[in-house]
C-alpha cells in the first residue's frame, strides 16, 4: 500500500442505526462453550456449567432453630405463665455434640440452636417462654410438634435438583454448594479478549510524553469494562499505524475470544484497520448513526469477533457500553445488562444539534440533569457523569424543567 493511498481519506459509507448495529453484533456472537473447575470461594459472578443436585439431605439431622428446651409437644399443652408446666432437665446439648440419651415424658433438654434434636423430642420451647429451677424447669407457653426445629433434609432433599447449569453464582448459590460440601465446581470459563490501542499520539504510562503524544487511556477503560462483564482483559499494547503492524495485531486474533482495538477505524489519512480487516477477514459494519462514536467498526477475522473502538476516549467508553458490553455478556453467559433508569427535569437549556442519535452524558444534583459532556476527546465528560440521556435523531434540544430519561450508569 503506497503513500498515495495513505493519504486518501475515504468518507464513511451509510451509517448504521443502533438497534441494527447490536442486531448484527448478537447475530456473530456465540457463548462460551469451554468450562473450567474454579473454588467455589472464588467463584462468585461466574456461570455454572454443571446441573447440582443434592447428593444428601442439608441439614442430615433434625436440628433445633431456637434456644430453649427439647420437648414433647404433648407434655406442654395448657401451658400458661400463670400455671406453667413442670418438666425434668435431664441435660444440655450444645451445637457439634450428640445427646446419646432419650427424652422421655415428663422430660427436657436444654438445647442450642442448630444442634441436633435428641431422640423422643419433637419441638423446642424457646427460652423466652420458660424459667429454670434447678433440675426443673417451668414451660409458660405450649408448642406443637415440629415448632422451632427443622427436619432432616427441610433446606435440600437427597436427590431433589438444586442448581441449574447456566445460573450466575451468587453468594446464596455458594452457600447452597457449601452446605453440599463442594470444594470446587465446573463453571464455564471467561473470554478472552485482546486489547490494542493505536495511533502514534498513544504513549504508554510510565513514558516521557513527546510533542503532540497523549497516554494510553482506553485501555485501561476497556480492560475495566471487559473484567466487570464476565472477561479476561489482555492488554496488548499500542499498534503502529502501519499495515504491517496492524496485520501483525490481528494474527493474534486466533488466540483471544473476542478482539478490540481503539483508534484507527476512523477515516482519517492513516486510519487503516477497516481496510486491513477487509483483505484478512469480514467487516460487517463500519460506522454507526450515533453521537459519539461514529467510526466504530464491527468484523471477524479467522472466526473471532472484532470491535474497531473510536480512539477518542469519551467515544470508546460510552461505545464500550453500548455495543462491547453486550457481546460480551452474551458470550461469557450473563444475563443482559439491566440499566437503571429514572425521569428527571433538567437543569437548565440543552441543545445538541446532530443528524445521529445522541448520547449526552450528566450528572445529577438535588433531583435534577446536568450536562457533563464537554468533547469526544475529554474523558471528564465521563469521570464525573452519573449517567446518560439519548436524544433520538431529529431531537436536538431539551427545554429547561423538560423531564428527560436518564440511565444511570453506576448501579
Amino acid at each position: 500500500m503506497g503513500a498515495e493511498q495513505k493519504m486518501t481519506m475515504k468518507p464513511f459509507g451509510e451509517l448504521t442505526p443502533r438497534i441494527k448495529a447490536l442486531e448484527i453484533i448478537d447475530s456473530h456472537i456465540k457463548p462460551i462453550e469451554g468450562t473450567e473447575k474454579v473454588p467455589i470461594g472464588d467463584s462468585n459472578g461466574r456461570v455454572l456449567a454443571e446441573e447440582v443436585v443434592a447428593g444428601f439431605d442439608v441439614p442430615p439431622f433434625p436440628r433445633a432453630s431456637m434456644d430453649g428446651y427439647a420437648v414433647k409437644a404433648k407434655d406442654t399443652e395448657g401451658a400458661t405463665e400463670e400455671n406453667p408446666l413442670v418438666l425434668k432437665l435431664i441435660g444440655v446439648q450444645h451445637t457439634g455434640g450428640v445427646f446419646h440419651g432419650t427424652v422421655n415424658d415428663g422430660e427436657c433438654l436444654e438445647i442450642a440452636t442448630g444442634a441436633p434434636m435428641p431422640a423422643g423430642a419433637d419441638a423446642v420451647v424457646m427460652v423466652e417462654y420458660t424459667r429454670k429451677d434447678g433440675e426443673k424447669v417451668l414451660i409458660e407457653r405450649p408448642v406443637v410438634p415440629s415448632r422451632n426445629m427443622a427436619e432432616a433434609g427441610d433446606d435440600m432433599k437427597t436427590g431433589t435438583h438444586v442448581l441449574s447449569e447456566g445460573e450466575t453464582i451468587t453468594p446464596g448459590v455458594i452457600g447452597a454448594l457449601a452446605a453440599l460440601g463442594y470444594i470446587e465446581v465446573e463453571v464455564y470459563r471467561k473470554p478472552r479478549v485482546a486489547i490494542y490501542s493505536s495511533g502514534p499520539e498513544i504513549a504508554p504510562q510510565g513514558q516521557a510524553l513527546k510533542p503532540g503524544q497523549i497516554y494510553d487511556i482506553n485501555s485501561y477503560t476497556l480492560a475495566t469494562v471487559i473484567e466487570a462483564n464476565g472477561g479476561i482483559a489482555v492488554v496488548c499494547g499500542i499498534v503502529e499505524d502501519t499495515v504491517e503492524s496492524i496485520k501483525e495485531s490481528l494474527s493474534t486474533a486466533s488466540g483471544h475470544d473476542l478482539w478490540v482495538v481503539s483508534g484507527g477505524s476512523s477515516v482519517g489519512t492513516k486510519d487503516l484497520f477497516s481496510e486491513v480487516m477487509e483483505e484478512m477477514g469480514t467487516v460487517y459494519f463500519h460506522g454507526v448513526k450515533t453521537k459519539p462514536g461514529k467510526p466504530t467498526l464491527f468484523g471477524e477475522v479467522d472466526g473471532t469477533p472484532m470491535f474497531g473502538m473510536p480512539g477518542y476516549p469519551t467515544s470508546c467508553l460510552n461505545n464500550s457500553y453500548v455495543y462491547l458490553m453486550p457481546a460480551l455478556r452474551k458470550m461469557a453467559r450473563l444475563e443482559a445488562k439491566h440499566w437503571v433508569k429514572v425521569k428527571l427535569p433538567m437543569g437548565h437549556e440543552m441543545i445538541s444539534k446532530s443528524d445521529r442519535e445522541q448520547f449526552i452524558t450528566v450528572r445529577i444534583e438535588e433531583g435534577r440533569a446536568y450536562r457533563v459532556y464537554k468533547q469526544s476527546g475529554d474523558i471528564t465528560s465521563m469521570t464525573h457523569a452519573d449517567g446518560f440521556i439519548i436524544l433520538p435523531i431529529g431531537t436536538n434540544k431539551a427545554d429547561e424543567g423538560e423531564v428527560v430519561e436518564v440511565t444511570l450508569l453506576h448501579v
